[in-house]
């Protein structure tokens, strides 16, 4: 039952936080950068990377089936950057879904900014690695970030191995809770993707 409720709990604040970003979302900035993902994508609060302005239509919460279905087959998203940075399956793998299912949910993310901006680069994060969570293990991160990166040939992915301490957990100076970001996080994080960018 408790968990029944915190699922129903979730799904609100999803579409709360959809709302809330219904601008965001809607409108895209030419030659900007778009970041699409979940609260790791959503808590950074970043205005430009290498100069170019970054639209934030990353959802606390969301799995990729989520942001497929309440945003991306509802038209939401508008795509008017050349360069997308894509980071999903976090949340994915809490759920009962196996890897292929996560795989063929970020392929539908990425087919949806491929048919509408041909051209667009896409950037890809790997699903980062946790620290001491209970709810999330690194050997499922681990065999779905080869499987995604088997699948995916045709994006650019960014190693972010640099954000792991010497027994391949985040790095505890990168986070506030074994998996969100901390300010130190998002500064590496933001170095990692500004290398790839230029």
């Amino acid at each position: 039952k408790r968990k029944e409720s915190n699922i129903k709990i979730l799904t609100e604040n999803i579409k709360k936080r959809i709302e809330e970003k219904s601008g965001i979302l809607s409108m895209g900035h030419q030659g900007g950068i778009c970041l699409v993902g979940h609260s790791q994508i959503d808590n950074w609060d970043i205005k430009s990377i290498c100069g170019k302005i970054v639209r934030n239509c990353g959802i606390r919460g969301i799995s990729s089936f989520e942001y497929n279905h309440y945003i991306l087959e509802q038209g939401r998203m508008d795509c008017a950057e050349n360069t997308y940075v894509v980071m999903h399956g976090t949340n994915d793998i809490v759920y009962d879904y196996s890897d292929r299912d996560i795989v063929l949910s970020i392929k539908a993310t990425v087919e949806f900014i491929r048919k509408r901006k041909p051209i667009s680069r896409i950037i890809m994060l790997p699903v980062l690695h946790v620290n001491g969570r209970l709810d999330r293990n690194n050997q499922r991160i681990d065999a779905l970030n080869v499987l995604l990166h088997d699948t995916f040939k045709e994006v650019e992915w960014v190693d972010c191995s640099e954000m792991d301490d010497e027994f391949g957990n985040l790095a505890q100076e990168f986070t506030i809770d074994g998996l969100h970001l901390s300010d130190a996080g998002y500064e590496k994080l933001h170095e990692i993707i500004d290398k790839a960018e230029r």
